[in-house]
């Protein structure tokens, strides 16, 4: 008897034992668990938020960028006016030049030859009307291409004259570039007078290519010999006129003031 009830108690203490065990074991697998998700969930969240955001800031950094390079390397143009009296003469003025030692040259530069026509062709600013207006052709940080248009009323005067005039401006060497740095002037006179002129303005005038080939080929070459401010031995204000854009010269010449005192051409040499 005595026997059968220490085996009984052998038993039920190590049934104790054996259910002490399996919890002690399942409370340590169930906190190794916990511990782990908790660290790694929100270094993950962390890793996808940083991700998501990264290309976004970078599109920003890299587009802030390309304004600041963009506008570093445009040069940049303010249309000004000169006024005196009644007269009114629009010019640009440039800055941000690749060259900033240049700017002052250049400025100096346009100004003087936007605003010559008032010396050459002697306007007195208290009775003569002169209105004009500034075009920039083109602008890049080598060349700036302009254009003058408008009207000249002399005092006493039937009628007014209309006025096209143009500088091209070298921006690196601040000096003027003409008719003479992309064309010859004897070839345009035969273009001139030959079939193949396009007439720009007034478009494709029957009129003006009347007149044209009414002058002859020597008379073209004298003018055009005379064209821009940049003509060798130029007196007074330039006849004709010219710029280039795009591959095309533009030349204005003089014509009749029934047709309307001038016309422009233009000329693509890879066309002819």
């Amino acid at each position: 008897m005595k026997k059968k009830k220490y085996y009984f108690l052998l038993l039920t203490a190590a049934a104790c034992l054996s259910f002490s065990g399996c919890k002690s074991r399942e409370k340590v697998d169930l906190t190794s668990s916990h511990t782990e998700a908790e660290s790694m969930s929100p270094t993950t969240a962390a890793a996808k938020e940083t991700e998501a955001a990264k290309p976004e800031e970078t599109a920003e950094e890299e587009t802030k960028k390309g304004q600041s390079s963009a506008s570093a390397l445009s040069v940049r143009s303010q249309i000004a006016t000169h006024k005196d009296g009644k007269v009114s003469i629009e010019y640009p003025i440039l800055s941000n030049l690749k060259n900033a030692d240049m700017e002052e040259t250049v400025n100096n530069l346009i100004k003087e030859k936007a605003i010559q026509i008032l010396t050459d062709y002697e306007v007195n600013a208290a009775s003569d009307t002169v209105a004009v207006q500034c075009t920039v052709v083109s602008l890049d940080r080598s060349r700036a291409v302009l254009t003058y248009e408008g009207s000249l009323m002399t005092e006493g005067a039937a009628h007014p004259t209309a006025l096209f005039y143009t500088t091209t401006v070298d921006l690196d060497k601040g000096v003027l570039m003409g008719l003479s740095d992309y064309a010859d002037a004897y070839t345009m006179a035969g273009y001139l007078v030959s079939d193949d002129c396009v007439v720009h303005k007034p478009a494709n005038s029957s009129e003006v290519k009347d007149y044209l080939k009414s002058q002859s080929l020597e008379d073209w070459w004298e003018i055009l010999k005379q064209c821009d401010f940049t003509a060798s031995g130029l007196e007074g204000f330039p006849q004709a006129f010219s710029y280039e854009n795009e591959g095309t010269i533009y030349i204005s010449v003089p014509v009749s003031h029934a047709i309307g005192d001038f016309a422009i051409v233009s000329y693509t040499p890879d066309t002819k």
